[in-house]
């Protein structure tokens, strides 16, 4: 019988070329892995008490994690959130980790987050130890999507959001485009959509993803702007290289359920460039664009896209009596023909 060890402390029989003959045998090779287990853990913690207590958030980082992992069932008012979205790199930050969590392929970014992670750990105990927390059954329930300032008054879009959002909650959209001219209210529609899943969440959706691209595509600002959503370190995540961007984001965004919605695109965005899995039925994520091309759309493959359409002449009235307030409208009674002739030059400009 041979024995190897491996890096993480554990025994492991490997096939011999003859029977184990007694049960001694067997409590023999066990108690000795469990010695050996045992010697390297304390051998593990004096190293990380030695070198003192900024070591000791990477050397303690895998034990905090999971520490803090068992708080997800229990709400703690405002920063269970925070819990969330600190919990979010916790994967890549493991696998950073070598030989039980003593050694690490970035020391920089395993001590940052180790110290985040303590710290959390720490207040998430405090609030805890005051009983200021409820126990839930399931999963906590976590704001997904960053809640968009909207305008205090929104007129006549009321069907186009409810076409919108029923069209996006099909099952069979991935990919929705959102075409209209300048100034109709593309951007505000989408960020209804935006709010709506806060309003109302949908099973399943674990991030909903708001980026302003606007006519100068840049793909590494896109990265960038999805990588602090997903909860990156700011500060090794500057030091990658595109390429690596890329990969990064599609091994994590692979695994989840997103909603990624962008906004003023002037042309074609790869999602391949970025790091994005393309959404489809099988794993359920989308993509919502909003753009002044309808060609924009035919290349982001969406074959059948919703035109965002100027108001009706009541409508843009209304919104505009909104805006203006009645004093001002009553000032002066050239104020409604005014309007009339701005609003007939304004959609004469904008077909064009």
């Amino acid at each position: 019988m041979k024995l190897s060890l491996k890096a993480e402390s554990s025994l492991i029989l490997e096939p011999c070329q003859f029977p184990v003959r007694t049960d001694k045998a067997r409590l023999a090779v066990s108690t000795m892995a469990s010695f050996f287990t045992c010697a390297l853990d304390q051998v593990f913690i004096h190293l990380c008490s030695c070198v003192g207590g900024e070591v000791s958030y990477v050397c303690n980082l895998k034990k905090n994690l999971a520490a803090l992992e068992k708080t997800m069932n229990l709400r703690y008012g405002n920063i269970q959130n925070q819990v969330y979205e600190l919990l979010l790199p916790r994967r890549d930050e493991r696998v950073r980790l070598r030989l039980c969590g003593l050694c690490t392929k970035n020391l920089s970014s395993s001590h940052s987050y180790g110290k985040r992670v303590f710290e959390m750990l720490k207040e998430v105990e405090d609030v805890h130890s005051k009983g200021v927390f409820e126990v839930v059954a399931g999963p906590p329930a976590i704001a997904v999507a960053v809640e968009r300032p909207l305008p205090n008054t929104i007129v006549g879009q009321e069907n186009i959001l409810e076409r919108a959002w029923e069209h996006l909650m099909d099952a069979g959209t991935g990919m929705m485009g959102l075409y209209g001219m300048g100034g109709v209210g593309k951007t505000t529609l989408l960020e209804q959509i935006n709010n709506k899943f806060i309003e109302h969440p949908v099973d399943g959706v674990e991030i909903v993803i708001f980026v302003v691209v606007s006519s100068e595509l840049r793909v590494e600002m896109i990265q960038d702007a999805i990588a602090e959503k997903l909860g990156f370190l700011r500060e090794d995540w500057k030091q990658k290289e595109k390429s690596q961007k890329v990969t990064d984001l599609y091994a994590r965004m692979k695994t989840m359920k997103f909603v990624l919605l962008l906004d003023d695109i002037w042309k074609e965005v790869d999602l391949k460039e970025i790091g994005v899995p393309f959404p489809a039925r099988e794993n359920g994520c989308k993509v919502v664009f909003t753009t002044r091309s309808r060609e924009v759309c035919g290349q982001m493959r969406v074959d059948d896209p919703m035109e965002v359409k100027c108001l009706e002449s009541n409508e843009a009235w209304d919104l505009f009596r909104s805006n203006v307030g009645k004093i001002t409208l009553e000032s002066h009674p050239d104020i409604l023909e005014l309007f009339k002739s701005y609003l007939f030059e304004s959609l004469r400009r904008n077909q064009y």
